[in-house]
C-alpha cells in the first residue's frame, strides 16, 4: 500500500445525513490523484451520499471537502465546475432535449459570455460522443432512449467537460454487460498517464459490482455503516474475511483467470428440500424434471 499519497480532494472528519437520520460520520478520505478509486459496501451505507458531499451536491454537516487544500464550499460555483466533473445517479435531463445540445452543456463551465462557442469546444464534444458512442444518437431527444443510451449521454456529457477529476455514481447502471466493459474501459483510459508521462484524470467511482471494482480500481474503499472499513490495492484487501464483514456474504476469492484480479466466488448456493418420495428412492431413480441435491441442477 502505498505510505504517501498526493490527493488534490480529501474528505476530513466528515459528518453527512438527511433531515435527522446521519450516514455517514467523522469520514476521513483521501482521493489520489491519477488513479481510479472505487468506492464499494452494501445499500444504503454511505457510498453516494460521500460522493454528493464530494462533489458539493450535498452540504456537510461537520468537517470538510478540500479541493487543493481549499474548504469546497467557499470556491465559485464555476471554479469547481472547471476542476471537478460530477455524474449522479439518475439525472434529469431538460425536457425535448436532443443528445447533441446535452453533451454540449458539459462545456458551459468554459464558455465565457464573449466567446460562447469555441473550435475548442466543439472538439471535446465530438470526442466525447465518439469514446461513448452516441455520435450515432446525436439529434435524436434524449427522453425517448433506451435507460443503457441515455446513462452513455449522460457520461459523454461529463467527459467533455473535460476536467481532471471525475466523479461517477454507478456509471453502468442500465447497460448490458458489453457497454458496461466499454464504460469501464474507458474508465481506466481516462486515468492512463499519457506516452509523455502525464498523470492521467483521478476518478472516483461508486459500483455495486465488486468483481468489477476490483478489477478497475487502483485504489479501492470498502464502507459500511457510513464508515471506512478498508482502503488501499485491490489485490491487498480483498479476501473472504472482508467480504463477510461488509456485505455478510460467505464466499471464495481466487485470482482472476484473465487479469489475475481478485474474483470473488459466492459460497454454495441454497438448495430446495428433496420431495418425500425422493428422499425413500434415493437418486437412483433421477429422470428428467427431477432434481439432483448434489449439484442443484435438473436432471437430464
Amino acid at each position: 500500500m502505498n505510505t504517501t499519497v498526493t490527493s488534490r480532494l480529501t474528505a476530513r472528519e466528515l459528518t453527512l445525513g438527511y433531515e435527522e437520520r446521519t450516514v455517514v460520520d467523522g469520514l476521513d478520505l483521501e482521493i489520489p490523484d491519477g488513479e481510479v478509486t472505487v468506492v464499494v459496501g452494501p445499500n444504503a451505507c454511505g457510498k453516494s451520499t460521500t460522493l454528493r458531499a464530494l462533489g458539493r451536491l450535498l452540504r456537510p454537516r461537520a468537517g470538510a471537502v478540500l479541493l487543493d487544500g481549499a474548504d469546497l464550499s467557499r470556491i465559485p460555483t464555476r471554479t469547481i465546475a472547471q476542476s471537478l466533473g460530477l455524474l449522479p445517479q439518475s439525472p434529469v435531463a431538460p425536457e425535448a432535449i436532443t443528445v447533441s445540445d446535452l453533451v454540449a452543456r458539459g462545456r458551459q463551465p468554459h464558455q465565457r459570455w464573449w466567446q460562447q462557442w469555441s473550435q475548442e469546444d466543439e472538439r471535446a464534444v465530438t470526442e466525447a460522443m465518439e469514446r461513448t458512442d452516441v455520435t450515432a444518437l446525436s439529434d435524436r431527444p434524449v427522453d425517448e432512449l433506451s435507460g443503457g443510451q441515455r446513462q452513455r449521454v449522460w457520461l459523454a456529457m461529463a467527459l467533455a467537460q473535460e476536467t481532471d477529476l471525475l466523479l461517477l455514481d454507478e456509471p453502468t447502471t442500465y447497460l448490458d454487460i458489453a457497454h458496461q466493459v466499454e464504460v469501464l474501459d474507458l474508465v481506466r483510459q481516462l486515468a492512463a498517464r499519457t506516452a509523455e508521462g502525464a498523470r492521467g484524470r483521478t476518478v472516483v467511482m461508486v459500483l455495486h459490482d465488486l468483481n468489477q471494482a476490483a478489477r478497475y480500481a487502483d485504489h479501492l474503499v470498502a464502507m459500511k455503516d457510513g464508515r471506512v472499513v478498508a482502503r488501499g490495492r485491490p489485490e491487498e484487501i480483498v479476501d473472504a474475511a472482508l467480504v463477510r464483514e461488509v456485505f455478510g456474504l460467505e464466499a471464495v476469492v481466487v485470482p482472476c483467470p484473465v487479469t489475475g484480479d481478485p474474483l470473488v466466488v459466492p459460497g454454495a448456493p441454497w438448495q430446495p428440500q428433496q420431495a418425500p418420495a425422493q428422499q425413500q428412492a434415493g437418486t437412483a431413480g433421477c429422470g428428467p424434471g427431477t432434481f439432483e441435491p448434489s449439484t442443484g441442477r435438473q436432471g437430464l
